[in-house]
């Protein structure tokens, strides 16, 4: 782009050289905006250096430096994801969670502290307060957070729509839960010690494997575990398919729960290959327990094996009692009683 001619020039333009000028004008715009140096247009008069380059004060160095540092900073930098649940954009990082963002976090309804203390629900409980139900095979039930449409929505994209991403989540999330039922069990045992000898889960049927390609309670059974510095066992099978257990009421549960879960084959053996094990560097108390019920750090026999039983929603308890059922006749065939506490990701 050519430069304007000082007023001070006395040599008179022609009409050709002014035509080429207005036309570099209206194609490079004004001096300063844009430059583009071409010697055919310069006229005699328009200063340069002796490189041939125009003068340093015609140079936009904001552009320029525009320029060199937003490729920059778009490689250290990048620019930020999107949520995993609503979609926005996330603005800053939340600790532990960083697929979210933070106004789903804050949403997240936690249960710090729970007001029934069999089943964990943070409001009134009709259901352990209910007259005329069966036996309970399980000591508490604590869950991470409580089933509202949130919740729901989340569980569907994983369980149903095959949104794996969510699954990270939903597992961290359960190992918070983990660590604070440990913390409680630990205040409310006698030494102030508490530890589980195994984690399970509650299987599925081949044909859901199949359809989904995953069991959820397993995943979230693997966050729990690594949390609680505890083995995972596989100790129990699903052998009869069930149409979804969340379009059904209580009693329909009830009734086709019924004989559904069965101990895994060598579920004994495989059990009782941990629980002999020594139990140094580990936390043999139980609640039930006192410090004098171990001698020289082996576990005395009469004690009873405390297991986590781990699953995706608490709704009326069924499907754990079902399963802490099965695990009781698993640790009677070693001659051994049980303690079955019940770990959920949510609580309905």
């Amino acid at each position: 782009m050519i430069m304007n001619m000082p007023h001070n020039c006395n040599e008179k333009e022609s009409p050709s050289r002014a035509r080429k000028r207005n036309w570099n004008r209206q194609c490079y715009g004004e001096v300063g905006e844009r430059f583009r140096f071409r010697p055919e247009y310069r006229h005699p008069c328009e200063t340069v250096n002796e490189s041939g380059t125009p003068p340093y004060s015609l140079i936009d160095w904001s552009t320029a430096k525009e320029a060199v540092l937003s490729p920059l900073h778009n490689l250290l930098a990048p620019p930020g994801l999107p949520c995993l649940t609503c979609g926005k954009m996330i603005s800053g990082k939340v600790k532990g969670y960083p697929e979210i963002c933070n106004s789903c976090y804050i949403s997240i309804p936690w249960i710090a502290s729970p007001r029934c203390d069999t089943c964990g629900r943070p409001v009134g409980c009709p259901d352990c307060s209910r007259t005329g139900k069966g036996p309970r095979h399980f000591v508490l039930n604590r869950s991470a957070v409580s089933y509202n449409a949130m919740m729901k929505e989340w569980l569907a994209r994983y369980k149903f729509r095959g949104d794996e991403s969510l699954g990270s989540v939903l597992s961290r999330m359960t190992g918070v839960a983990a660590t604070r039922l440990i913390k409680e069990l630990r205040v409310k045992s006698a030494p102030g010690k508490f530890h589980f000898d195994a984690v399970t889960y509650v299987p599925v049927s081949e044909e859901r494997m199949l359809e989904r390609g995953f069991n959820q309670a397993r995943n979230l059974a693997e966050e729990a575990a690594a949390v609680l510095g505890s083995p995972l066992l596989d100790l129990l099978v699903r052998f009869r398919h069930t149409e979804k257990q969340s379009f059904k009421n209580r009693w329909q549960r009830l009734r086709d729960l019924q004989g559904i879960f069965r101990a895994a084959p060598g579920a004994e053996d495989l059990l009782q290959a941990f629980i002999t094990r020594p139990t140094r560097n580990r936390f043999p108390y139980s609640i039930f327990s006192s410090e004098s019920d171990y001698l020289n750090g082996e576990r005395h026999s009469s004690l009873p094996i405390r297991l986590l039983l781990i699953d995706d929603v608490y709704t009326t308890g069924s499907t754990v009692n079902t399963c802490a059922a099965v695990l009781h006749e698993v640790c009677d065939l070693l001659g051994r009683q049980a303690e079955i506490y019940i770990l959920t990701w949510a609580r309905s």
